[in-house]
Order: C-alpha cells, then sequence, then structure tokens
C-alpha cells in the first residue's frame, strides 16, 4: 500500500487561490494536503495572513467541514473565507504553518521536518469600475506524490484562468518562515516544468523524498497581474508498481494547436502498461475548457486490461478572446488491485485573442504592500542579506537606536528614529562582509547582533 512509503511530520503541500465578489471584496480559499494518521494535522480552521496588516482563522469547508482522504494516508483540506481591503493596493495573501514531511533528501538534513510550509499570492485590489478584476487560477486536479525510482514521473495539476490571462509556470524553491528558501534546498537532477502546460517531468528519479514548488504567473496585454504557488511533495521508491506510456497525441504537432477559427480537432492518445501485476488503465480528461461557451467537447473512450484508448473531440466555436493556452491533461489510472498510480501527460491550445479590454489593465504588481514579518525579539534576519535587513527590539522602542559596525569597529550606519518594534533597515550601500548590529536605549548597549551582507 502506498501509506507505508510515506513519513510525514505534518503537512504535504497546499495553495491559495482568490476569487472576486464585488468592490474590495474576495472569497479566498486555502488547500491543504495533511498527514491522515496524525491528530494534529487535522484542523478544523488555519489562519490566513491577509496582506493588509489583517489576520484571521477560516473554517474547513469540504465534506461537511471534516476534509477528505485523496489517497492513502493523506487529507485533502479545502478552508474558505471572504476579506474585504480598505484600500487599494497590491497584497501578499500568505499561509504558513507546522511543519514539512519528515527526511525530505533536497532539504537541509535534518531540517524538513522542524521546517514551515509556506505558499502565498498576491492579489490586486483596486477599483473595479475602472479597472479590471483578477480571480487566481483554479487547480483541476490533485497532487498525486507517487513514482517509482528510475522511471520518469509526471504531474499536472491542470490550471484553469477564468478570466481568460496568459499562464506561465516556473519551478522556485519551495518557501519556509518570511519566506525565506527552505533550508539547504536543491533542485534535483532531470526535474523541469513546461511554462506552458504545466507539466511537471521528474526524468530518471532515484529514491527517496522530496519536496517541489512552481510560481503561476498570470499576464494580461503583457502585464504581470497575479501570481501564486503550488507546493508538493514526491515520494521516490523502487517499491512502487509501475505506471505505463503515452503515446505521442495524434492531431496536433509537439503538443500544440492553434485555432485560427472555428473548427473541430481530434486529439487521439493511447496508454499502455505491460506489467504483468496491473489489473486495469484507464483515461480521463481534465481542462478548463469545460468551463468555456466557446467550447464543445466530445470524448469516445475505451480500454482493456493493458491498453486504454482515448479520442478527444474539441469543436472550437469561435470568438474566444482569452489570452492564454487552454490546457488539456490526459491522466491515466493504472489500477493495482487496491492500489491506483496516476500518470500525466498535457497539451496546449490556443485561439485568436482580441486583447482589446473593456477596462484598465492594472499596473505589473511589483510594488506590493509590506507587512512585517515574525521576527523574535532582539533578532535580525535574514542571517544573510543582500539589499535590507528586519529587526526586532521590542515595544519599548522610543527610547532605543540601532548602531551597525563593521569587522574593524567602525561605524557604518545608524537608525536613530524607530518607529515601530519591528522595522525594516535598507542596507544595499554596506559592502559584503560581517556587520554587528548594537541595540542601544539610553546610550547603553542592550545586546549585540550579527549579520553577513552578501
Amino acid at each position: 500500500m502506498i501509506a507505508s512509503f510515506v513519513k510525514a511530520d505534518h503537512y504535504y503541500g497546499g495553495n491559495i487561490s482568490y476569487e472576486y465578489i464585488n468592490g474590495y471584496t474576495y472569497k479566498v480559499t486555502v488547500v491543504t494536503y495533511a498527514d491522515n494518521s496524525k491528530a494534529n494535522s487535522d484542523r478544523d480552521s488555519v489562519e490566513i495572513i491577509w496582506g493588509d496588516g489583517g489576520e484571521e482563522f477560516i473554517q474547513r469547508v469540504n465534506n461537511l467541514g471534516n476534509g477528505e482522504t485523496v489517497f492513502p494516508g493523506i487529507k485533502k483540506n479545502i478552508y474558505e473565507g471572504i476579506h474585504t481591503y480598505s484600500e487599494t493596493g497590491n497584497y501578499k495573501l500568505i499561509f504558513t504553518d507546522n511543519y514539512r514531511p519528515d527526511n525530505m533528501l533536497n532539504i537541509e538534513a535534518g531540517k524538513s521536518g522542524t521546517t514551515l510550509l509556506y505558499f502565498d499570492a498576491i492579489i490586486p485590489i483596486d477599483d473595479t469600475l475602472t479597472f479590471c478584476k483578477n480571480n487566481a487560477p483554479r487547480f483541476l486536479t490533485e497532487p498525486f506524490m507517487f513514482g517509482r525510482s528510475g522511471q520518469d514521473f509526471h504531474l499536472n495539476l491542470t490550471h484553469f484562468d477564468i478570466d481568460g490571462d496568459s499562464l506561465v509556470f516556473k519551478l522556485v524553491q519551495p518557501k519556509a518562515r518570511n519566506a525565506f528558501p527552505v533550508p539547504g534546498y536543491y533542485f534535483p537532477e532531470g526535474t523541469s516544468i513546461n511554462s506552458k502546460t504545466g507539466l511537471f517531468t521528474w526524468e530518471n528519479p532515484p529514491n527517496g523524498n522530496y519536496v517541489f514548488a512552481y510560481e503561476i504567473e498570470e499576464y494580461r496585454e503583457g502585464k504581470l497581474i497575479g501570481v501564486s504557488v503550488s507546493d508538493f511533495p514526491v515520494f521516490m521508491s523502487s517499491d512502487f508498481k509501475n505506471k505505463g506510456f503515452f503515446s505521442s497525441v495524434q492531431g496536433i504537432s509537439n503538443n500544440y494547436y492553434h485555432f485560427n477559427g472555428a473548427e473541430t480537432i481530434d486529439l487521439i492518445v493511447d496508454y499502455e502498461n505491460q506489467d504483468p501485476g496491473v489489473d486495469s488503465v484507464f483515461l480521463e480528461v481534465f481542462t478548463g475548457l469545460n468551463h468555456s461557451p466557446h467550447f464543445s467537447l466530445s470524448n469516445r473512450k475505451s480500454s482493456n486490461k493493458t491498453q486504454a484508448f482515448d479520442t478527444l473531440s474539441i469543436n472550437y466555436l469561435g470568438n474566444d478572446n482569452a489570452q492564454g493556452n487552454h490546457i488539456v491533461t490526459f491522466r491515466a489510472v493504472n489500477i493495482y488491485g487496491s492500489d491506483t498510480l496516476f500518470d500525466y501527460h498535457s497539451v496546449s491550445l490556443s485561439t485568436e485573442s482580441d486583447t482589446s479590454w473593456g477596462c484598465i489593465i492594472p499596473p505589473n504588481i511589483d510594488d506590493i504592500v509590506e507587512i512585517p514579518p515574525i521576527v523574535d525579539l532582539f533578532t535580525v534576519t535574514p542571517n544573510l542579506f543582500s539589499e535590507s535587513v528586519w529587526i526586532n527590539v521590542g515595544d519599548n522602542f522610543e527610547n532605543m537606536r540601532v548602531e551597525i559596525y563593521d569587522l574593524r569597529g567602525r561605524l557604518a550606519y545608524k537608525e536613530e528614529r524607530l518607529e515601530s518594534g519591528t522595522f525594516k533597515m535598507y542596507l544595499h550601500n554596506l559592502r559584503p562582509s560581517l556587520y554587528f548590529f548594537a541595540i542601544i536605549r539610553d546610550n547603553e548597549v542592550v545586546t549585540v547582533l550579527r549579520s553577513v551582507k552578501i
């Protein structure tokens, strides 16, 4: 059984999405995947950081609020909350909690089980009477996390953007506390993600447990208007069963097709698994085209013990003005008794786009409303910095100042008018070196901290 190979402390991963309601009000959805065997993993509410200084516990809503087991040992939890922002701005939605799975090999040894799970999304809030509103991409499939070592691994959550934005996918370092990269992280050899379809591929993976994250960027008329992150682990073992193999998709070239006008195409694919232990295989289709009034789909499927066949007829009716590619994912289901293994193959489709929107495209979301991170008392973070650091000197900060000294004891910078207990210092002009941060109250040194400019 798959569950016998899984060792987890708490969280397997998750993601955030948001949906426009009206004005400055949005519904936010947090999805987590948690270890189903541990009582402290089963949470009926979790805390969301809204990005405007507010935090709130939001309730679990799926399966009558109980969550649901989606794979052996793994519970999917869906939490929803509604928030109204008071003013315009680009806000960072944040979810963070204890802890990631134990024994993840591409995190510094001994630290994965005590490293926070962190993922976020940027939500642009503007006057929707003038500016275009934005909805985050939807996730149409689950992150199947299990693969056989030495056999190429594929996964796609199959994203759909209701606004028709152009989506770009990028592998990124998973984040931990205060959005810093998880300690000692590295990308295993042979991992990649298709920038158009979001298909994650790992060629010839070794044994072991690994964690990954990818970023979804939304573009409208060439402007970046939304960013969100999906975080998931992959468990590789030689004890897992064999998956099969997809044929090339007939009806298109290089897994891509462009509609110049209304027409119908047939996508033909088959999947084969000759492992003598397999009971059956069959194919499923996931795509946002089912939600579009500009497309009509029909699916002719068949299967036997070792092969599955699918002909997906896509009738494009015209007048689709979406800028981005439409993703179609074929998911193969391999049945081994009580065990079910999934495999994925994705293609992308595009149409002639009318980019004249009836609203103003918001500016790029580079300027994010910044809120202080979580910093322990009398601590400077990060330990290695390039542009800036955060410092927490406590609530009694009125009579304090911070003086920064280099290795020769020379004063390099000072901050005398502190406006809050946790504050940011911009230090991009300092030379790369070790620096000492003297926290001083009424001319007496309270403590000395250290950090390195790189």
